[in-house]
């Protein structure tokens, strides 16, 4: 241990961390509950159970272990440092990268750590001198691109040219066949960086290998997370041994790559090209955020555009649903995968398969048909004949409205009115019922009126600016009413019958409640003049229906007077 600047400290914390690890894996396979599993990072869905699941978190969390003393063991204790300006910096960045990998990510930490990159690649280049200056430069443009593509993304919020993780691909197996022939690092630190690369198939090997269903995540989880063990292991070192001189070329260094890696990086170029096409469709991508997903419905409802369906869909419900929510920042590509696996759950409607994705993913049945319309047929139909079922019921119920209110007693004026009419339609107004009209000399939008409102609680008005209290509980049987003159009073059957004066400044007096419904015929039978405004209101009695409907009706004549009169106080018919 003593090798290592802090050998016995990173042995003690390593070896304390998979001691844990073992300890609660025997506990959750003792107790039948695998919650009591401890393990930093969390590994999506569950394996098929007991030891079958425990062992492979225990393996991962065992290569964490091996990573943690990696990582902390510091640089080895033979010979001194190297002592250039670049090497320093780069090693400098190195841990730094290493510190923010363990760092949660708001904005501020995503562009520190992409100015960061920037300096790994750039430094990489220079200290990478015995490489040729034609790979050098290629990865430099390869690694330099992400970053880059990223910042746009967050900043404009727009799109870039994904292709499907290539360059950091590309970036990787340069600066990995540059270390190998430098004579500063081990094979052990080349071949964790060529790990590390491999993560590039994963995706596509994991949906090829693993069978359908949830264990795919469990093991693209397992499997990710293996990864970034790696990952972080090939940072932390190349920072420790950049601290040590450069070695006399050896048979093999200084003219590339030793046999064995040599190999294995033209498999990998070649694999990479057979099997770049399947992998676009797996491979980590751009991460769609639900502000995105916000404004592209705000530009459909402001521009009249089609609806966002298919994949786009999928994803954008689940960035504004926030579920499930450890699949938040999962590129859409693997997103849209996980959903068509989702889609096949749902499919086969198996109630235990159904109950497990509860306990592992955390979504309820329920939801699902909502959340997977946009690329699950069976659950666009199963949502459709909802709605339809839905419709129905709504036509039903207010056809039924319109039968009560055609039963109700048509009001017979006591003298000739100008016109009257009995609204075809019940209203039901979610707001109360308003008329403005622009030429008053105050603004009617900014009068206060609704504050101002009288304790009547029925009707209130100001000039160019009327407002009626229907109920918004209930439908509303509505008849209108105008007149030449003044009618009699009418305050049997009524409730509550209530006057105001209105001064109409442009001549058109029209009740709606500003949410789209059919606005009431006009008030103002006489244009631009003051008028009379008569309100009666009461109950409808329904059978087996305690509230039943209201009964509205709405006189205006004209005449002069801004005093308000409660004809007929509020009462429980």
């Amino acid at each position: 241990m003593s090798r290592y600047r802090f050998g016995w400290v990173a042995a003690v914390v390593a070896g304390g961390f998979v001691a844990v690890v073992v300890v609660s894996a025997a506990v959750a396979v003792v107790t039948d509950d695998i919650d009591h599993f401890w393990l930093p990072i969390g590994v999506i869905g569950r394996g098929p159970g007991g030891w079958a699941t425990a062992l492979p978190m225990v393996a991962l969390g065992v290569l964490q272990g091996w990573g943690l003393w990696q990582i902390l063991r510091g640089r080895s204790m033979k010979g001194k440092a190297e002592s250039a300006r670049d090497a320093r910096l780069l090693r400098a960045v190195l841990y730094a990268s290493l510190v923010f990998e363990f760092v949660p990510s708001p904005w501020w930490v995503d562009i520190l750590e992409d100015a960061l990159w920037v300096a790994l690649v750039v430094l990489l280049y220079r200290v990478l001198n015995q490489a040729p200056r034609a790979v050098r430069t290629v990865a430099l443009v390869a690694g330099v691109y992400i970053p880059v593509a990223g910042l746009t993304y967050m900043v404009l919020d727009v799109g870039y040219v994904r292709l499907f993780g290539l360059p950091w691909f590309v970036w990787m197996v340069l600066t990995l066949a540059a270390q190998a022939r430098d004579g500063r690092w081990s094979r052990t630190t080349v071949w964790s960086g060529a790990v590390l690369a491999a993560d590039f198939f994963l995706p596509v090997t994991v949906s090829t290998l693993v069978p359908e269903g949830l264990a795919t995540f469990y093991w693209f989880s397992i499997g990710n997370q293996v990864f970034e063990v790696f990952g972080l292991v090939w940072l932390a070192r190349t920072a420790h041994e950049l601290g040590s001189r450069r070695e006399e070329s050896a048979p093999g260094r200084g003219h590339g790559p030793r046999g064995p890696l040599r190999v294995a990086l033209a498999c990998t170029v070649t694999i990479a090209v057979l099997v770049l096409v399947p992998v676009s469709d797996h491979a980590p991508g751009p991460v769609t955020t639900a502000r995105a997903c916000e404004r592209a419905e705000e530009d459909r409802r402001w521009y009249a555009r089609p609806p966002i369906t298919g994949g786009r869909a999928f994803v954008c419900e689940v960035r504004t649903s926030g579920k499930p929510s450890f699949a938040q920042d999962m590129p859409d590509g693997l997103l849209i995968v996980y959903g068509h696996r989702l889609c096949g759950v749902y499919t086969r409607a198996d109630p235990r398969e159904l109950a497990g994705l509860r306990e592992s993913d955390g979504l309820d049945p329920a939801d699902l048909a909502t959340l997977l319309a946009g690329i699950c047929p069976p659950a666009a139909a199963t949502l459709k004949a909802a709605a339809d079922a839905e419709q129905r019921e709504l036509l039903a119920w207010e056809a039924a409205q319109q039968r009560r209110c055609a039963k109700v007693p048509r009001h017979r004026p006591l003298i000739k009115p100008v016109k009257a009419t009995v609204v075809k339609s019940p209203i039901w107004p979610e707001l109360p019922l308003e008329a403005y009209e622009e030429g008053a000399e105050d603004d009617p939008f900014e009068d206060d009126l609704m504050e101002r409102a009288q304790e009547n609680d029925l009707v209130v008005s100001a000039p160019g600016h009327l407002i009626v209290f229907a109920s918004t509980s209930l439908r509303s049987c509505v008849t209108v009413e105008t007149y030449a003159r003044r009618p009699p009073m009418e305050t049997e059957g009524w409730a509550h019958v209530v006057e105001v004066g209105y001064q109409s400044p442009d001549g058109s007096v029209v009740l709606s409640d500003g949410l789209g419904s059919a606005p009431l015929p006009d008030l103002a039978a006489h244009g631009k003049g003051h008028y009379r405004i008569r309100v009666h209101v009461s109950q409808i009695p329904w059978k087996g229906d305690e509230q039943g409907a209201w009964r509205l009706l709405i006189m205006s004549y004209p005449g002069p007077g801004d005093h308000v009169v409660e004809h007929r106080p509020r009462k429980t018919p």
